[in-house]
This record gives structure tokens, sequence and C-alpha cells, in this order.
């Protein structure tokens, strides 16, 4: 009964203790999860407790003396396994996480790994099976010289892997250009080649050897790409002109960096057009986000030289194809019966008379914006509303530098602009075409005649301004109460409505 008793014990408190290495193995990884360190490798650590568990466990007494030395050799191979990849987690891996030195590239873990696994490897087989592994492989020559052989160009794309990985040129995330026209976002570095996204999506597998050997530019290593481009303008609008007009689309653009600053060239005279060159820098990689941008910018420029009563130059001869009578038209802007009728179904214009909302309409006059341009920055100077016709666009107000939030939607029929064009002051949102829209401007100086015959409508229009600052400042109801009087005698001064104030 003592023995068994003995034998019961120590069965105890092998499988306690192996409990007890599990279960901190498993509450290290998870506290490593909660602060977010690298992973604890984990299979191995466990696969070996259980393994070493079973084996003390089992009557190995009664297997061949050459089978239990295997067996001790298995149980002894996995525990230095572990313990080398733990050894590799916590002096390299953890303290480049707490910033103490460079996170170790993924191809240098997986050599340390596999060379200090087949150092180990051969001193427990030469010691525990008196087997010499290195003298077998190395006593035959003819051997040797075809696993050389065999693996040159695999050695090749290991050690230019590991000059990468070692090196600074380049990480994952980064937009590389190769020779020959390769391209892309770098995905993985492995031991045998990098692999690069393109513009497709599809999957550029460049062997490491040629990446070492080939010209190779960073394109976003400075944390902005450039994007560059040309448009041809006509050659009545003044270069100073269109660089202005150009600029002012570039800037307005919300992807476009201010640092480096964009920067617009004259680049040549052409036949029928004067040739701008475009630079932009943009923080987003890759050939997908270069043409987005591009193909925005290029789109906002068409709308804004349509503002401005310009147009992309064409030669002078132009074939038309022949169309069939019976074909529908494209609508063309609305007529001024239609502009009326929008203004009077508004809210705000309700009160006015048929002749009014006639010399309102013909004071104004029809803009378009293209989907992302902005109709008015926030904190610009202006003197008109604008009545929304045709499209959708989205009120923005910046809560801090660099981060703006989405106020409300605006859809046809609906007005903005009110508190620049009656209060003289600065526009307080950024208001920007989610589509193409249609809106009829109008300006200071074609509404101020209108307020001076209807005062009631001045006031009308001191209740929209307040009840849209309450929206982008949210205001409470006591302020709503005492601003909306110091709106109406602000607005009251600078059109003079009335007499004796």
């Amino acid at each position: 009964m003592g023995a068994i008793e003995a034998s019961v014990l120590a069965l105890l408190q092998i499988w306690i203790g192996a409990l007890a290495a599990m279960a901190g193995l498993l509450v290290l990884a998870r506290f490593c999860r909660t602060r977010q360190w690298p992973a604890l490798p984990l299979r191995m650590p466990l696969l070996a407790v259980i393994a070493w568990a079973l084996l003390s466990s089992l009557p190995l007494q009664g297997l061949p003396p050459a089978y239990r030395v295997w067996v001790g050799l298995t149980d002894d191979l996995l525990l230095t396994y572990a313990a080398i990849l733990m050894a590799l987690w916590v002096t390299l891996q953890l303290p480049a996480h707490l910033g103490l030195w460079r996170q170790p590239p993924q191809l240098l873990m997986q050599l340390l790994t596999l060379g200090s696994g087949a150092l180990a490897t051969v001193v427990l087989v030469r010691q525990s099976a008196r087997l010499d592994l290195v003298g077998l492989v190395t006593t035959s020559a003819v051997l040797t010289a075809v696993i050389g052989l065999a693996a040159q160009e695999s050695l090749k794309d290991l050690f230019a892997g590991l000059e990468l990985q070692l090196g600074d040129d380049f990480t994952e995330g980064d937009f590389l250009e190769l020779d020959q026209g390769v391209r892309g976002v770098v995905v993985q570095v492995s031991w045998r080649d990098t692999m690069l996204r393109n513009m497709d999506g599809h999957l550029v597998v460049v062997p490491n050897s040629l990446v070492t050997e080939r010209v190779l530019r960073n394109l976003g290593r400075s944390g902005a790409i450039s994007n560059r481009f040309s448009v041809g303008l006509d050659y009545d609008l003044p270069p100073a002109q269109a660089r202005a007009l150009l600029e002012k689309v570039v800037l307005q653009h919300p992807k476009v960096l201010r640092e480096p600053f964009p920067r617009i060239r004259v680049k040549e005279f052409q036949d029928s057009s004067i040739a701008y060159e475009l630079q932009v820098w943009q923080q987003e990689l890759g050939d997908a986000a270069i043409g987005d941008l591009r193909s925005d910018l290029l789109e906002q420029i068409w709308y804004a030289l349509a503002r401005a009563g310009q147009s992309i130059p064409f030669p002078v001869r132009e074939l038309q194809p022949r169309r069939s009578r019976d074909r529908p038209r494209l609508p063309a802007h609305p007529s001024p019966e239609l502009c009326c009728e929008a203004l009077a179904n508004a809210g705000v214009f309700a009160d006015l008379s048929g002749d009014q909302l006639e010399t309102l309409v013909e004071g104004s006059h029809l803009v378009s914006y293209g989907p992302g341009e902005a109709v008015v920055q926030e904190g610009a100077e202006g003197r008109s509303m604008f009545h929304l016709l045709r499209g959708t666009v989205e009120i923005l107000k910046e809560v801090e530098p660099g981060h703006t939030v989405t106020v409300r939607q605006l859809g046809p029929g609906e007005v903005f602009g009110e508190m620049t064009l009656f209060l003289n002051a600065p526009r307080s949102a950024t208001v920007r075409a989610k589509e193409e829209c249609l809106l009829l401007k109008v300006d200071r100086e074609s509404i101020k005649g209108l307020l001076e015959e209807n005062p009631d409508l001045l006031e009308r229009f001191a209740a929209m301004v307040q009840e849209r600052q309450a929206e982008l400042k949210s205001l409470d109801r006591e302020q709503h109460t005492e601003q909306s009087h110091t709106l109406l005698d602000t607005m009251k001064r600078l059109f003079l409505a009335f007499t004796g104030v």
C-alpha cells in the first residue's frame, strides 16, 4: 500500500504542476491580449507541458531501452522548443513592443527559431541517442553538393530577404516602384519573396534577390505621395487667373495635403490650349488612390471652369454624330418660371408676389457643382445664399482642427448660406456636394430691395438663421430665445429695412 500511495501522490504532483503551468500560460496570454502586448507563443508550451505530464505518468519501464531513449528525447525536444520560443518572446518581441529597441523583422525571428531549434536538436540527439546528425550529412560529399546546388537560388532569396528586413529601405504598407513598371503597396516580405498589391488588386510576387538588385523607389516613405497630372485650358484665360482657379479647386479637396503645398505650373503652349501641370500630395497610397483623387480633381475642375464661363478647349474641327429627331434630349436648366415656382415653394419666399419672385430670379444666376466639390468653405467670406434646385449637399462643421462632422443633409427646395447673406458674417460651415447639384445663387444686392418692401420677410429670415445656428452650435432653448432678437436687430441695421432705427 505504501508504494501505491507513493505512486498516486507522485501522479497528483505531476498533474497539479502541469495544470498550474497551463493555467499560468493561459492567464499570461490573456494579460498580453488585454495590454495589447505581442502574442504569447502558446501552442508549443502547452503541448510540451501536456506531453511531459503524459510521459511522466505512463509506466515506461516496461519498454525496451532503445524505445525509452526516443520517448525521453521527444519529451526533451518539445520542452526545449517551448523554452526557445518563450526566450525569444521575452528577450526580443516584448522589449521591442515596450520601445526599448526596434521591432525585430519576422524573417529574423523565424531564422533564430529555426537555427536555435536545429542546434538544440543536434545536441540532444547526440547526447541521448548517440547519433551525430551533422557528421551524417557532411560525410557524403555528393549529398552536400546536391543540396548546395539545389538551394543556391533559395539561399540568395533568403539572405536578400534578411537584408531587406534588417534594413530600413521599406516596410509593409509602403508604396514601391521597381524597374520595368512593377509597382504596388508592400503586403508581406517573406524569406523567399516580396508581395506587392497593384492597382488592379492583384498580388505581384517578386523574389527578394531581384528586389535588392533592381533600382527601387519608395514613393510613400515620407508619409505623402505625389500625384502629378496635366490639364489644358483655353488661351483666353490668363495664366495667373487659371493658376488661381486650379489652386482653389485642389485646396478645397479634403484628401489634398497642405504640406507639401500643391504646385501648379505652366507646362507648355500647345496647339489649342495652355497645358498646366498640377502636383498635389496625398496620404493614401497606391495606384487606385492616386487615380481616384485625380478623377475627383479633373471632374471638379470642369465644374469650376463652367461656373467661370470657361471650358476645356478642343480643335476647331468638330465632328458630331448624326442624331435622330425622335431621340430624347437631355433636360436643360430650369426656366425662369420654374425657378420662381421653386422659390415660392421654399417657405421663406412664400409671401413674395409674382413680380417680386421674377425680380429676385433675374438678379440671381444658376450654378452647378460636381460630386465632392465645396460650394462654400467654413470661415470664408461671402455675400450670397443658395437655393438647392437639384441634387444633395451635406453641411460639415469643424469641431477641432482637422476633424469635421456632418451636421445634416439638404435636398432640393432647401436653402443655405443665409447667415453670411444677412449677417455679413463668415461662412459658419462647409457645404459640400454629394452628387451633381444645380443651385440658384441669390446675392445680397438682389434681395435688399425686396426686404425694404416687405419687412415681415426679414423676420422670417431671422428665425431661419437662428434655427440653423442652433443646429451648428448646439444652443439650448434659452440661448435660442435670447439671440433671436439680436439677430433680427443686426439684420435690420445691415439692410436698413426700417427707417428711424
